[in-house]
């Protein structure tokens, strides 16, 4: 974990309420994108994430690494975020397969 330093990869918003909203692209495809996609109404799904989610998205700055991540989330969140490491790893990896963030 001390070697990935995650960053963001789509955008997204910070709600009033403080928490992060993450927008996803309906399609991928580029034809889809160019000429669709512009013309749609809604054209993300929007992913709200939790206290918890939101803390961990907080953190993410392209600097800090995971461990670094799960140290600062821990102190600001306590003892609700335990098992910390196991869940910041399912957390991470959720966000990288779905291409939210990436790393180095």
């Amino acid at each position: 974990m001390k070697d990935v330093i995650p960053f963001h990869n789509v955008k997204y918003q910070e709600e009033d309420s403080g928490a992060i909203t993450i927008f996803k692209p309906k399609f991928k495809n580029s034809f889809f994108v160019k000429y669709i996609l512009p013309n749609m109404k809604h054209p993300y799904y929007f992913i709200h994430l939790d206290e918890l989610g939101t803390a961990v998205w907080n953190n993410i700055d392209g600097k800090r690494n995971a461990f670094e991540i799960g140290e600062i989330v821990e102190k600001e969140l306590g003892e609700k975020t335990k098992p910390i490491y196991e869940r910041l790893g399912l957390f991470l990896a959720t966000l990288k397969r779905e291409n939210f963030i990436d790393w180095e």
